[in-house]
C-alpha cells in the first residue's frame, strides 16, 4: 500500500443551510478517527491585498471519534499548532504553508500539516500520530475573520479524518 493510498478520502457539501463533511478513513490504518475541529489564531504581520509572510499560531478543541489501537475511542482534546506560510507569503484572497503541533485530552494526537487557503475554504493534509501510530492526515476547514485588513485574527471550523 502506498502512502497517497491511505489519505482519508473527504466530501464536503450543504445540506439544508448545514455544512456537512463526509470522510472515510483508510482501511489499513491500526488507529482511525475523524471529528471536527473548533478554534481561533492569529497571523502575524496579517494578511491584506498584497503578499506577506505569516506567523500562524492557532488553538481548539478537537471532537470526534475513532479507534485507537483499534480499540473504539471518543475524542475530547485540545490543540496547538503553529507555522509560516509559504515562499510567497499570503493575502486576503489565498495563502498556502504549513503548521504542525498536537492535541492532548483522551488522545495523544501530532500533525505535521500543509494547508491551502482559497477565500474562505482551507484544504489540509500531512502526516503524524494518534496515540503511537502513524496517520495520514486530511481534512477541509471554514476560515472566518470579522476584520478589516489587515487580518491578524481568525476562526476555524474544520472536519477532519486520519487513519
Amino acid at each position: 500500500m502506498t502512502a497517497s493510498s491511505r489519505v482519508p478520502s473527504c466530501a464536503l457539501s450543504v445540506l439544508g443551510g448545514v455544512i456537512v463533511l463526509a470522510i472515510q478513513a483508510p482501511v489499513a490504518a491500526v488507529s482511525a478517527g475523524g471529528g471536527a475541529a473548533v478554534g481561533s489564531g492569529t497571523l502575524s504581520p496579517g494578511l491584506s491585498v498584497l503578499p506577506s509572510p505569516q506567523v500562524i499560531s492557532y488553538s481548539g478543541s478537537l471532537t470526534g471519534a475513532g479507534a485507537v489501537s483499534a480499540a473504539p475511542t471518543i475524542i475530547s482534546d485540545n490543540c496547538s499548532f503553529s507555522g509560516t506560510s509559504g515562499p510567497l507569503g499570503g493575502t486576503i484572497a489565498a495563502d498556502e504553508g504549513s503548521v504542525s503541533g498536537s492535541c492532548t485530552g483522551t488522545v495523544a494526537i501530532s500533525a505535521a500539516l500543509t494547508f491551502a487557503r482559497a477565500g474562505v475554504v482551507v484544504a489540509l493534509e500531512g502526516n503524524g500520530s494518534i496515540g503511537t501510530d502513524p496517520a495520514v492526515v486530511g481534512g477541509a476547514c471554514l476560515f472566518a475573520t470579522t476584520q478589516a485588513p489587515p487580518i491578524t485574527n481568525f476562526s476555524l471550523v474544520c472536519g477532519l479524518a486520519a487513519g
